[in-house]
């Protein structure tokens, strides 16, 4: 669709390469939690695979972008007929029919592609957003919680005996400055580690996994945004068994968690728990005020080590599925 489209003093328009700044800021004010980097939405883009299909559309008011809508699609979760979108409204412009004629757009564009599903997230104490959703026929089925600590009050030492008791089984955590951050083998083993720790991440249920490139992997991971003293790692020898790992955020003072876990034949023995203690002590040491992490609320193993090193839960993250007859 190339024609603007007009609706309550709006104009609907496709989008370009000069809405980065805007659309950067409409959905860092829309999911703090979740708040992306300057450069976020084009690496994304860029990155995309051919395979993956996506289109956007900007909302303007007397010149300035009040909303955007899009459609995409995840290499790690690829269907053809599947697609996630997002309709993200300023606060102060929404419930004036913004995000409806925004919602309207997108989706006729998507009828094109003979969608079976599309998906959308919201904070549940969203009201509006969760109405939204609802009305147009999105029901939710996962939910997971958004936690903080801290690491001003957390204390290392209180866990220290649990870094040791792991270390006693001859399991070395070393993080990958001293692994190597340049060294391709290294990130070899990570990918692999990788590929077999996705498989036991929640992911919402109508998803199902799709191969992800090792240089698509790591490109998502070399980013200014990783930190190489706080992304540890479990070795049994010279094979990679778990991992944990604390990101930058675009929030100065905070740190986001990546993935942890380990492989299913080391678990149940404190591994995971003992690789989080070794990353937050990092990013205490480092100066940062909290660290945040996000788990499926059925998540009761992670949910319960987050608990005991002091993790409060903030409210969950609902994920919506609306769908089409096949």
């Amino acid at each position: 669709m190339n024609t603007a489209v007009t609706a309550t003093g709006v104009t609907i328009r496709p989008f370009s390469a000069d809405d980065y700044a805007a659309i950067t800021r409409l959905y860092n004010a829309t999911f703090e939690e979740f708040s992306v980097l300057d450069d976020e939405f084009a690496f994304e883009d860029h990155k995309r695979p051919a395979h993956c299909c996506w289109a956007r559309w900007v909302a303007e008011r007397d010149g300035d972008v009040i909303g955007f809508g899009q459609y995409t699609q995840a290499e790690g979760t690829y269907h053809p007929r599947k697609f996630q979108l997002a309709i993200i409204v300023e606060p102060r412009h929404q419930q004036n029919g913004v995000g409806g004629r925004l919602y309207d757009v997108v989706v006729e564009a998507l009828q094109q592609l003979n969608p079976l599903t599309a998906d959308e997230w919201s904070r549940e104490d969203m009201a509006c957003r969760v109405g939204f959703l609802e009305r147009r026929g999105f029901v939710a089925d996962m939910r997971q919680w958004t936690s903080a600590l801290d690491l001003t009050r957390f204390e290392p030492g209180a866990f220290e005996s649990a870094v040791a008791v792991v270390e006693a089984q001859g399991i070395e955590l070393k993080c990958l400055a001293e692994l190597g951050t340049a060294d391709e083998s290294v990130h070899r083993n990570l990918y692999e580690l990788w590929r077999e720790l996705r498989h036991d991440v929640p992911i919402p249920p109508d998803d199902v996994r799709a191969e992800v490139s090792f240089e698509t992997w790591w490109a998502r991971n070399d980013r200014p945004d990783l930190l190489p003293d706080a992304y540890f790692v479990a070795l049994d020898g010279q094979r990679y068994v778990g991992t944990s790992q604390l990101w930058r955020s675009p929030e100065p003072v905070e740190l986001r968690t990546g993935l942890t876990g380990v492989r299913r034949a080391y678990r149940r023995r404190g591994i995971a728990q003992a690789l989080k203690l070794k990353s937050l002590a990092v990013g205490k040491a480092e100066g940062f005020a909290r660290a945040v992490t996000e788990n499926e609320i059925n998540n009761q193993g992670m949910i319960g080590i987050n608990d005991r090193l002091g993790f409060v839960k903030r409210p969950a993250y609902v994920h919506y599925l609306k769908s089409w007859p096949a």
